[in-house]
């Protein structure tokens, strides 16, 4: 009788979806056709506990977007009804109970085993090799695997066209590694030639070390980035606790990044001392400048070792996890980043200043003019100027910071998206073949993971940034100097002096 009252609630339907739906619904069909009788301590006497309000609801949140999707909404319950099945009853029927006076019955996930079994699995679902060596009893992994089938690591490519995150990633590794290479080269380039060892040319020198560290993080992961994002079982998520490439990696990433950024903000910190106070105090102090430079960066990258709070999340490269990512990363270059560009725009107005101040006195000789034509032609003049001086070290401000900044919104959407009631609905559009990868991760998955393109933009701004640093720091005054060294031939004429006499004040 019981059975065929289960069967009436559907449940044999319902024990072929996927969960939360699945085991919610179980709890609440078993909640309606098994009331729980209580003791109440007298003889013979008993209270009726029937089902709950609340695992009512709890169907109705989990399991409708599904039964719409499969058009079999009619079976959803009606919480503000009466209980099925209690019309009969002696005292009539029973509305559904409020918590701590109902037959509340704990669900829970039936993932672990699985009646009925699926004889073949879907792509982007693999083969659960553990489910069947073990006949149905363990998954692979609980997280990602259900009735045979798993869903297999990198997850996040399932969501999107198949083969277009490996594409896109293999196009910013080859960034990564061209950048490091210009970076390496700039770095050999100051290291040989003369003049470039000694302050300020050799804050850039650090920087370009720094940023060839950096891009060159991808080479673990380069051509096979699944032996970085995954364990050896293709289905858990790598992790410091299963992948010792990706410990490595991560650490070597984070030092990267954070090394990067201090070298790069200390370049622009020389500046402002030195054109806004004209002073040399970072070259008296080269151990404070080489300790946020260097022992910062160590020392979260040990952190992030120690703790075990690397792993991989959503690119091809293990990193800071989520949990851990603003304190052992976004927050520092924060910190580093933000207050050395302002100190920048405000170096960058002092120039201006100066340099209208320093002029007025040409404005007033401009007596064939208009005042507003004159006016109009030394404000040109003055604004040339001032990015003369500084404009490479505008421009990597203004790079470096917009990559930090996109690359941490990117992160800061990513990790607010914690809402996956989408996700059972997209495996039921995969296991009834109502769509394809692509079709069902257009349906469902869009709006609910990483945006393609914005994931494609902040690898590819942080991917660049040594070759923004070469294609700014190696001029044509470099590629005299090589030939000169390479040729044997000095120049020291005045004009070439004048040179570098001007790059050493205004290298950045």
């Amino acid at each position: 009788m019981v059975d065929e009252y289960l069967i009436s609630q559907h449940v044999d339907q319902i024990a072929q979806l996927v969960d939360p739906c699945k085991s919610t619904f179980m709890a609440y069909a078993c909640s309606v056709a098994y009331p729980r009788p209580v003791i109440t301590g007298l003889t013979n006497n008993f209270n009726v506990l029937f089902a709950c309000e609340s695992t009512c609801q709890a169907v109705l949140q989990t399991c409708t977007t599904d039964l719409t999707y499969l058009n079999m909404s009619s079976i959803l319950p009606d919480c503000s009804a009466t209980i099925p099945g209690t019309n009969d009853l002696p005292t009539g029927a029973i509305p559904y109970q409020l918590d701590g006076s109902c037959n509340a019955i704990p669900f829970q996930s039936s993932n672990t085993t699985c009646a009925t079994p699926m004889e073949e699995c879907i792509s982007p679902f693999v083969p659960d090799l553990v489910f069947k060596a073990t006949g149905g009893q363990q998954n692979t992994d609980d997280n990602y695997c259900g009735c045979g089938c798993c869903l297999p690591c990198p997850q996040t490519n399932s969501f999107y066209k198949p083969g277009i995150l490996d594409r896109g990633f293999f196009i910013t590794d080859v960034f990564k590694g061209i950048s490091s290479g210009l970076a390496l080269i700039l770095v050999i380039s100051y290291l040989v030639l003369p003049g470039k060892l000694q302050h300020p040319s050799n804050l850039i020198l650090f920087a370009a070390i720094a940023t060839a560290v950096f891009d060159a993080a991808v080479a673990p992961s380069y051509g096979n980035p699944r032996r970085i994002q995954c364990d050896a079982n293709g289905v858990t998520p790598a992790s410091s606790y299963n992948n010792k490439l990706c410990t490595i990696q991560g650490a070597w990433l984070l030092f990267g990044a954070m090394a990067t950024t201090a070298w790069l903000s200390i370049v622009i910190i020389n500046l402002h001392l030195h054109t806004v106070w004209n002073s040399n105090w970072l070259s008296m102090r080269a151990w404070l400048t080489h300790l946020i430079g260097w022992g910062v960066p160590i020392a979260f990258a040990v952190i992030a070792v120690l703790t075990h709070s690397i792993g991989w999340n959503n690119s091809n490269m293990c990193m800071a996890t989520q949990e851990s990512s603003n304190a052992l990363l976004f927050i520092p270059l924060g910190i580093i980043m933000v207050p050395s560009t302002f100190l920048h725009i405000l170096t960058f107005g002092h120039i201006i200043k100066v340099t209208l101040q320093s002029e007025n006195s040409s404005t007033v000789s401009h007596s064939t003019l208009s005042s507003g034509r004159a006016a109009r032609i030394s404000h040109r003049r003055h604004v040339m100027n001032a990015i003369r001086i500084q404009w490479r070290a505008a421009v990597l401000a203004l790079v470096v910071t917009s990559s930090v900044l996109i690359y941490w919104a990117f992160y800061l959407v990513v990790g607010t998206k914690t809402d996956m009631s989408w996700f059972s609905t997209w495996q039921l559009c995969i296991f009834t073949q109502q769509g394809d990868q692509e079709q069902c991760g257009k349906q469902f998955a869009a709006g609910n993971v990483p945006d393609f393109v914005f994931m494609m933009v902040a690898e590819g701004l942080v991917s660049t940034t040594g070759l923004w640093i070469f294609l700014l720091f190696f001029k044509s005054s470099l590629a005299m100097e090589w030939r000169d060294l390479i040729s044997g031939w000095v120049c020291c004429s005045g004009r070439r002096s004048r040179r570098r006499e001007e790059d050493q004040f205004y290298v950045i």
